[in-house]
């Protein structure tokens, strides 16, 4: 087992989280279940909200993988040079290479461009196409097919055959209410799941992978504040791990390789009392992805760290007066070089609340270890002290204590000021000493 430097765990049945609440549609998950164990989904899909519209280069990477388990090329060109000037990615070159793409002009794919619904099927067609899958391309004599739609009219001409052979083979399908909706967008599901039913209408078959299943947590657990391990199945074949833990809004928040079935995550920057989902995907020899059904799972704060209610109270009156200041900007979020109230990073914090209090620092955490205030040994802190991080002597980060082994900080991008247990995990091991500057 790897151990992640991202805090034993604690786990509680719930019944209040719906599982795939955020990331996979109840409709999807069969499909998704079935691409993986054909090795069909890309790290770049799976890894983003599969609900949100996915994009031509993510389109690329399914697109490329069908083509692999069609046509059991087991080695596909890699071009030296890109024919694109706005993407370098391989799968998108691939695509090309095999006709399965083409451009949008100037030398470029614009790669984040949305997939439409007819693009998609003429992309879908064209791989069909390039790996040599007996089928049969509409002549669009039986244009009556995309006509039965109340906006069939809208179909490109460039696109038409495509749509039609898509439809006929049921590897695409209406869009709702009697309509196609040619220029609309698709999802990373949906895109999942016509890649899949290219796939089992079209493969011959013969490649299954077993995914691998998390065991722990169960889904729909509480997982209290601190370390916890994750453990899944193995799965025959893999050379290694991918373990991706996801917010509520399906955003990727820890990812990471790892050998071995289990993993003990350390991450002090998770928001307690939210929801997050887990996907662990196997690495192949070959090169293929295949991965778990989510696991869905609240965060939840520790008795001692409750930060929403908790008063810390100083016995010195300068203390109290910082940490109270400091108190005020809960929820503020991160910011690289912020020193603000619109956002601030971990020294601009400290900086911040002790200025409001008459207290000058040096703007730096390092200088302000070395060159602010007296030092004060670890059994010694009163609230109001700043807590340093780092290695060896020097420090990366600060934070001030407030009582009860715990400080307020900014912690990293893409968090908020918060409160912080020093006396575990994470910021016990990266402890490096105190200041006194009141």
């Amino acid at each position: 087992m790897k151990k992640i430097i991202l805090s034993v765990l604690a786990v509680t049945a719930v019944t209040t989280t719906s599982a795939f609440a955020a990331d996979l549609s109840g409709w999807a998950i069969s499909e998704y279940q079935s691409a993986n164990e054909a090795g069909l989904v890309s790290y770049s899909v799976v890894s983003n909200d599969m609900k949100a519209n996915i994009t031509r280069q993510e389109f690329c990477e399914l697109a490329v993988n069908l083509y692999k388990k069609l046509s059991n090329d087991a080695e596909l060109i890699e071009p030296e040079v890109s024919p694109f000037e706005d993407t370098d990615n391989l799968a998108v070159a691939q695509a090309y290479c095999y006709g399965i793409v083409s451009g949008t002009g100037d030398n470029k794919f614009t790669p984040d461009k949305l997939v439409t619904r007819e693009e998609m099927a003429k992309m879908l067609v064209s791989t069909l196409t390039a790996g040599e899958v007996n089928f049969s391309l509409s002549d669009e004599s039986d244009a009556y097919v995309i006509d039965n739609f109340d906006d069939g009219s809208k179909v490109s001409d460039w696109a038409k055959a495509s749509v039609i052979t898509a439809l006929n083979y049921s590897i695409m399908g209406s869009a709702g209410d009697n309509t196609f909706k040619p220029e609309s967008a698709t999802t990373r599901e949906q895109a999942i799941a016509s890649i899949n039913r290219s796939y089992e209408k079209f493969a011959n078959g013969g490649y299954e992978i077993s995914l691998p299943t998390i065991t722990l947590p169960e889904n729909n657990s509480e997982i209290e504040q601190g370390e916890f391990e994750i453990s899944w199945t193995e799965t025959n074949g893999a050379v290694k791990y991918r373990v991706l833990i996801k917010d509520s809004q399906a955003q990727p928040v820890i990812w990471e390789d790892v050998d071995g079935t289990s993993v003990t995550i350390d991450a002090p920057w998770l928001s307690t009392n939210k929801d997050y989902s887990i996907i662990v995907g196997a690495v192949m020899a070959d090169g293929s992805e295949c991965y778990s059904v989510p696991v869905d799972f609240r965060y939840k704060a520790s008795e001692k760290a409750d930060k929403d209610h908790h008063v810390y109270v100083a016995s010195n009156p300068k203390g109290q007066a910082l940490i109270d200041e400091a108190a005020k900007y809960l929820g503020v979020p991160y910011v690289w070089g912020g020193t603000s109230p619109s956002g601030f990073d971990c020294s601009g914090f400290m900086y911040y609340i002790c200025k409001s209090q008459g207290i000058s620092l040096y703007r730096v955490a390092d200088d302000q270890m070395h060159k602010n205030g007296t030092p004060v040994s670890k059994q010694d802190l009163e609230p109001g002290d700043l807590v340093f991080f780092g290695s060896g002597d020097y420090a990366t980060h600060v934070g001030m204590y407030v009582g009860e082994g715990m400080m307020i900080h900014a912690p990293s991008t893409g968090k908020t000021i918060m409160y912080s247990d020093i006396t575990t995990g994470y910021y016990e091991s990266r402890y490096i000493g105190a200041r006194r500057v009141y």
